[in-house]
This record gives structure tokens, C-alpha cells and sequence, in this order.
């Protein structure tokens, strides 16, 4: 039964750390350019599997052979986090400017033309597989940052290691649900009201730029001293 117990604390903790802030913020602002909800909560689940992929091939040779990340590998990955979070932020901020003022060059019948568009002109988005790759790439490089921290709560937690193997595995898949869920829940009342006007949407996504953008900012202003000293 103890060793029920200690399983299901680690699929709870990982459930917990995938909601985890830069996580939240990350998916949260890829998943503002999908209007729609199954695809938004896929979105989540892909970047649980992407999270969970450095978990097994980092974090398993670790706990097989008792080795530990030294402390700089972690504050590198979550500075590239911190990056990227700030990058996605900026496009996804520019790419609702684009659509409040958009220019389009036609030709018809060798007359070619072009002309503004007002808010509300709605032109296709990043489309949802090259934002499923995005998406996984964020949840490789977030399942990087914690790898070694989490292979070493696993050697500590279990008394095994066939347990502690266990007890890594069920930590991944705790994430996997854990986002999904997550995902599902902000996703439904904000496509919601999306779904009823444009401006709606746009604004969503401007606040999800935003957050990314600072929050982002926000980690490698705490992070870059303690590289530095």
C-alpha cells in the first residue's frame, strides 16, 4: 500500500508542476491563436509529451547511474526558457498589430492593387501544425530545465530504484494530464467569448503577448545575476 501512496504522490506533483507559471504562460499564449477547443486542449497534451521526453532520456540515465546536474545547467535552460518566452511574446504581439492594420497586394486580370484592411479582416493565423511543433519545443526545453531536479526527487523519494523509475515515469505523465487539463479549463471560457466577437480574441491574445513578454522579462532579470556572480 506504501508504495501506492508514494506513486500517487508522484503523479500528483507532476500534475503540480505543470502548472507551474512559465508554464502556464507559455501554453497559454500559444494556445490564444487557436479558436477552437479540442485543438487548443491538443496543444496542451503536446506540450506534456514534449516535457516529458527530457524527463525519461535526461532524468533516467541520472537516477540509473546516481549522477546530479551541476546548478549552471538549470539556470542556462531556464534563461533559454526566460528567451523564448520573450520571443514568443514579441510575435505574438506583432502578429496582432498585422491584423488591426494589414496591407494586401492583389492582381486581377493583370490589374494589380492594393489596399488596407480594418480590424476584423481576418486572415489565417500560424497554422495549428507548425504550432504544434512550437508548442513541443517549449515542453522539450521546460522538461530540460527540471530534469535533473526532478531525477533527484525521485532517487530521494523511493525506496528502489525500480520504484524510482516508476516514480520518474508517473511524475512525466502527471505533467502530460496535468497541462491538459489546464488547458482545457482556460480554453473553454475563453473561446467562448472569442467566438462571439473578433476584437475579443484579439484581445486575449494581446494580453497573452504581454504576460509572456514580461513575465519572460520578468525571469531573466532575476536569473542573469546569479549566472554573472
Amino acid at each position: 500500500m506504501d508504495w501506492l501512496i508514494l506513486l500517487g504522490i508522484a503523479l500528483f506533483l507532476g500534475i503540480r508542476h505543470s502548472l507551474d507559471a512559465d508554464h502556464v504562460v507559455a501554453v497559454s499564449t500559444l494556445v490564444s491563436e487557436e479558436r477552437r477547443l479540442w485543438p487548443a486542449a491538443w496543444l496542451g497534451f503536446i506540450w506534456g509529451i514534449g516535457h516529458l521526453i527530457p524527463i525519461a532520456f535526461v532524468g533516467l540515465p541520472l537516477l540509473i547511474l546516481h549522477l546530479e546536474l551541476a546548478p549552471q545547467f538549470e539556470q542556462f535552460t531556464d534563461l533559454g526558457v526566460a528567451i523564448l518566452l520573450v520571443l514568443l511574446g514579441v510575435v505574438a504581439l506583432r502578429r496582432v498589430i498585422k491584423e488591426r492594420v494589414h496591407f494586401d497586394v492583389h492582381s486581377h486580370n493583370e490589374t494589380v492593387h492594393g489596399h488596407f484592411h480594418r480590424p476584423g479582416h481576418r486572415h489565417p493565423t500560424v497554422k495549428l501544425e507548425r504550432r504544434q511543433w512550437i508548442t513541443f519545443g517549449f515542453g522539450l526545453v521546460h522538461g530540460l530545465a527540471g530534469s535533473g531536479a526532478v531525477a533527484v526527487l525521485a532517487m530521494q523519494a523511493s525506496p528502489s530504484m525500480g520504484m524510482a523509475i516508476l516514480w520518474l515515469l508517473l511524475f512525466g505523465l502527471g505533467t502530460v494530464l496535468g497541462m491538459f487539463a489546464m488547458t482545457m479549463f482556460i480554453a473553454a471560457p475563453a473561446l467562448t467569448a472569442a467566438s462571439k466577437r473578433v476584437a475579443v480574441h484579439a484581445s486575449i491574445r494581446t494580453v497573452a503577448g504581454f504576460v509572456s513578454l514580461l513575465f519572460g522579462g520578468y525571469m531573466i532579470w532575476t536569473i542573469l545575476p546569479e549566472l554573472i556572480a
